[in-house]
């Protein structure tokens, strides 16, 4: 997914909160850490292998059937990618893994152009070494498969080439998503921040600043990205910028990115919300209830809001509710970090 990080500006705060004891951002990050980022990249990797094994399966004995059951695996796969999207940080930063597990949105089809190119050249290149780690971040992750699997031009069925490099692609994908599984599993976001004019400061303060910065960066996506602007919110209709819309995800990718949300905010020991309770009790609160009304508005769409049933008039009176919601989790946020002795600045465009 690229998301552009110019959205934010992140400045690392020199002083703690007057209220703040050492190493109390610890208990937060670890949560968000051990709860939501090394369990959904444990996730994806198990469910990278299933795509891996389906679509071994499906270049084995092409069939419907076996077609339905590797669709049914990049599913859900592309579903445990929404729990990790919004952190562009650590171990997938190496080898542009996070641009390359979700090329989106390819408004030029640069993904078609290259896959056509690489089942019309000669197949032996995609057996060399490191040809996978040097290749085009467009064909290598969750955007070609997809375009494999349900684009019109590809008949991975019928087509032994186009099998093949369904097949090479996943493997690649399992392989990266291990990679990253594991190099969280043995470390730290603490790993991943660096005292580089040597004055000292907190690292767990740190590196939840740089979560905190990507989460109100990654629902300015939520809200622009995948819900304004394929129904025209705000300029011309294009359902085809919707996110992962050949797959039919794009709603339930945006529930499932809000429902992590809420994860992120009570993870840990004490957590985010705890330690945001002390400090302003009516403004963690608000906030509180703020995610928890995302959730409750994107499951009440309708499960084909994103097909061409409506009008662009009823989709956006459909869909407005929920874009001014998550507007204003992105506000709360914003005030209570700000509160909490985080300096973040906060796009100005996203004020509804």
């Amino acid at each position: 997914m690229k998301y552009a990080p110019k959205l934010m500006a992140l400045a690392i705060s020199a002083t703690a909160p007057l209220f703040a004891s050492a190493g109390q951002w610890a208990a937060p990050l670890d949560g968000m850490v051990n709860n939501v980022v090394k369990q959904g990249y444990e996730s994806y990797s198990e469910s990278s292998k299933t795509l891996q094994q389906s679509t071994h399966a499906l270049c084995s004995a092409p069939s419907e059937k076996t077609l339905k059951s590797a669709q049914d695996a990049f599913q859900a796969n592309a579903l445990d990618w929404q729990q990790v999207q919004w952190l562009n940080f650590g171990p997938v930063t190496y080898f542009m893994r996070y641009y390359a597990f979700e090329y989106w949105p390819d408004k030029k089809g640069v993904t078609q152009r290259q896959l056509r190119a690489l089942v019309q050249g000669d197949p032996a290149v995609m057996e060399a070494k490191k040809f996978w780690t040097s290749a085009s971040i467009a064909v290598r992750g969750l955007t070609a498969i997809e375009s494999l699997l349900y684009h019109p031009d590809f008949e991975p069925v019928h087509s032994a080439d186009h099998c093949h490099l369904l097949e090479k692609v996943t493997a690649h994908h399992l392989e990266s998503a291990n990679a990253v599984s594991e190099q969280w599993k043995q470390g730290t976001a603490q790993d991943w921040v660096f005292d580089e004019e040597g004055t000292g400061f907190d690292p767990e303060k740190v590196a939840l600043e740089l979560f905190l910065q990507q989460w109100i960066e990654h629902m300015s996506a939520v809200k622009d990205s995948k819900l304004e602007t394929p129904i025209g919110y705000n300029s011309r209709e294009n359902l085809k910028l919707a996110e992962f819309y050949r797959s039919d995800l794009s709603l339930r990718s945006i529930q499932k990115n809000l429902q992590t949300y809420r994860r992120m905010y009570h993870a840990g020991s004490p957590s985010l919300y705890d330690i945001a309770k002390q400090n302003n009790p009516e403004l963690a609160t608000q906030f509180d209830e703020q995610l928890s009304q995302n959730i409750k508005l994107a499951l009440q769409l309708p499960s084909d809001f994103f097909h061409t049933n409506y009008t662009q008039e009823n989709r956006i009176t459909l869909a407005k509710p929920l874009v001014k919601s998550i507007s204003n989790s992105q506000s709360y946020l914003a005030s209570m970090v700000t509160q909490l002795g985080f300096q973040i600045g906060f796009n100005s465009r996203d004020g509804d």
